[in-house]
């Protein structure tokens, strides 16, 4: 998703093992179109929609590839404060082709900073993707669930730079992983569904996965 960071790799093996790395995360995938992209669907007044969809390579989601993940610009401890209505988002590859999401802003206060310049008590939106927006559906399975971003959930958000790509008017943040808080442990929610195998979801233990969080370089309090 986060094509302009696509495109600040210098020569062509850069950006291609750049593009593969963020299409083998669902919640950074870029669009596929279904079809010819002349699908069509009912809306939600019943006016016909198009529909995009999002194809992804499942990947490792667990802890220890969450915190190792090398492009992870931002990684932070955040509560949510609330959602905003669905955003259509595309942008122009250095091949002039254009790929296009439509995602669900999440506005997240920034609790707890573990790697990047995001600062503590800020809010910051995450981009959930999927939604319908401006005549356009963009479907993805491989990405988290809406309901992981209900109103306080505590979330471990290891993500994308904070910046907007090109047709987006405020900058946002794509999850590569994400982890929620679930009593005294964090839950895989990367998927919407279970792990990248289609495996029950990783838990780890909250004490143990926070202090593995604050190991990472550029942690801050």
């Amino acid at each position: 998703m986060s094509a302009t960071r696509i495109r600040r790799h210098s020569g062509t093996a850069a950006r291609a093992a750049a593009v593969l790395a963020l299409l083998a995360l669902g919640a950074t995938a870029c669009a596929d179109a279904g079809g010819d992209g002349r699908d069509r669907a009912a809306g939600k007044r019943g006016e016909a929609v198009r529909v995009v969809s999002g194809h992804a390579y499942a990947v490792d989601s667990s802890p220890e590839a969450a915190l190792a993940f090398p492009m992870n610009d931002n990684v932070f401890e955040g509560t949510v404060v609330g959602t905003r209505p669905d955003v259509h988002a595309e942008d122009v590859l250095d091949d002039g082709s254009t790929f296009e999401v439509v995602y669900t802003p999440v506005v997240v206060r920034v609790d707890r900073v573990h790697k990047g310049h995001l600062k503590k008590g800020s809010e910051v939106v995450v981009r959930s993707m999927g939604g319908t927006a401006d005549g356009v559906r963009y479907e993805i399975a491989e990405a988290p669930a809406k309901k992981t971003f209900a109103k306080g959930a505590s979330l471990v958000v290891f993500g994308s730079a904070y910046e907007a790509v090109d047709s987006e008017k405020s900058p946002a943040l794509t999850p590569n992983f994400l982890y929620r808080k679930a009593g005294g442990a964090f839950v895989d929610a990367t998927y919407a569904e279970g792990a990248h195998d289609g495996g029950p979801a990783d838990r780890v233990d909250r004490t143990k996965f926070l202090g593995e969080l604050r190991s990472l370089d550029g942690g801050a309090s």
